[in-house]
Order: structure tokens, then C-alpha cells, then sequence
């Protein structure tokens, strides 16, 4: 039961703080869909190239320990994308995923050995699906859940700078009136001047209201993966060098 709770918020923590990271790269960043999967593929590569010392480290370490170390890194990880703004270059969010991931690695096999610690033989095939229900909902609660938070944090931040603006009218006017030059220059005329100059604006704001959305949404995934490294203990202690359990 511990263990399929366990899975549950692996899928909730692990599928909602990774599909923030391209998302953010193609809708702020400009990304192309293949070259976020090139950055994300990074965290693939190191996923692979930290299984086999898990493998090690699960016969040899309380497999607690290690569920709790990999949400640390999570944790860790997801807040360090709060520094992330719009001139973030593709290696500083390659370096986060390849961060993020090698939390990652350590939950897979350790809270599936957990979960099958104490478990009958015969029973293994159920727990199977129990096991893989619980993880599958947790992702789809957990992108359900992320996808929300973004819509909503982007409208509050939008009503935010609404009503900044409003406090701050003069450098609002002060900030239009900079691109009626511009605009004269392209041949728009007086009054199509001052609707794409308050367009620019507004589309400056919302695109700071989303990134500030992400940054939320970072922050709270964060906290709530280190919110579960003491969580990690109430599962019951498998031992060390007993059976791995790779579903």
C-alpha cells in the first residue's frame, strides 16, 4: 500500500516538474519540438548511464535512502529552474534536465524493490498492476494539475501587471509612446500606431506573466519533492542485496 502511494507521487512529482521544461523551452523560448527533445534527451542519457550504479548501490544501501537522496536532487534541481529567465540559452537548460534526471534515476528501481520487499510470489502479477495504475495516475493528476497552475498563475500575474500599470500610468505611456517611432517608420498610421503600440505592451505582459507562471510552478514542484524525503521513510526497509524488482 506505502509502495503504491509512493509511486503515485513519483508520478505526480517526476511527469509534472519534467514536462514544464520543454513546454517552457517552445512556448517561451522559441524551440522548435526538436530541439527541446534534443535538450530533454540529455536527461535520457544520463537516466541510462546512472542505472547500472544503481543497480549497485540497491544491493549494497537501504533502498529508502537512496528514494529519499533521488527526491533531494529533485527537489534541488527544480528549484534551481526558478533562475531561468527569457535569455536562458540551451546549455544552461540541458545542464537543469541532466540535473533533474539523475534524481530521477534514483527512485525507478528503488521504490519498485521497496514496493516488492515484502511481497508473495504469487502475488506479483497484481501488484504489477496496482503498481503501474498508481504511477500512471499520478502522471496524468500530476500534468493535469501543472497545465492548471500555469493558466491560473498566468492570469494572476496578468491582473498584477494590469493593475501596476494602472498605479505606474505615466511610465506605461511613457513605455508606449517609445514605439510610436518604430511604428511610423513601418507607415502605420496615427491611430494604427497607438493600437500596436499598447499590442506590444500587452504582449510583453503576457509574456512575463507566463514565465513568472513557470517560475511558480517550479517553486511549488520543488518544495514538494523535498517535502517528501522524510516521506521516503515510512515505506518498510527492504534489504540490502535481496531481490530487484524491475517493472
Amino acid at each position: 500500500m506505502t509502495g503504491n502511494i509512493m509511486l503515485f507521487v513519483l508520478g505526480f512529482v517526476l511527469y509534472s516538474s519534467t514536462v514544464l521544461l520543454p513546454q517552457y523551452a517552445q512556448e517561451l523560448m522559441g524551440y522548435t519540438a526538436q530541439l527541446a527533445g534534443m535538450m530533454m534527451f540529455t536527461g535520457g542519457v544520463a537516466i541510462m548511464l546512472l542505472m547500472p550504479m544503481i543497480g549497485y548501490l540497491i544491493t549494497h544501501y537501504d533502498a529508502r535512502k537512496l528514494i529519499a537522496f533521488g527526491f533531494l536532487i529533485i527537489g534541488v534541481a527544480t528549484l534551481r529552474m526558478m533562475r531561468f529567465n527569457l535569455g536562458v540559452d540551451f546549455r544552461t537548460m540541458m545542464w537543469a534536465r541532466v540535473f533533474q534526471a539523475s534524481g530521477i534515476a534514483f527512485l525507478f528501481v528503488p521504490i519498485n524493490t521497496a514496493a516488492y520487499a515484502y511481497l508473495p510470489r504469487e502475488k506479483s502479477n497484481a501488484a504489477s498492476g496496482l503498481i503501474n495504475l498508481s504511477r500512471n495516475i499520478g502522471a496524468s493528476v500530476g500534468i493535469s494539475f501543472v497545465t492548471t497552475m500555469l493558466a491560473r498563475r498566468a492570469q494572476f500575474h496578468q491582473i498584477s501587471a494590469h493593475l501596476a500599470s494602472v498605479r505606474l500610468r505615466r511610465a506605461f505611456h511613457e513605455h508606449s509612446a517609445g514605439a510610436d517611432p518604430a511604428l511610423h517608420r513601418l507607415g502605420c498610421g496615427c491611430g494604427d500606431r497607438q493600437r500596436q503600440a499598447y499590442g506590444a505592451v500587452g504582449a510583453i505582459m503576457t509574456q512575463q506573466s507566463t514565465l513568472l507562471a513557470y517560475l511558480d510552478n517550479f517553486w511549488l514542484l520543488g518544495i514538494s519533492a523535498l517535502a517528501l524525503v522524510p516521506f521516503a521513510f515510512i515505506m518498510k526497509k527492504a534489504k540490502p542485496g535481496g531481490p530487484i524488482a524491475v517493472h
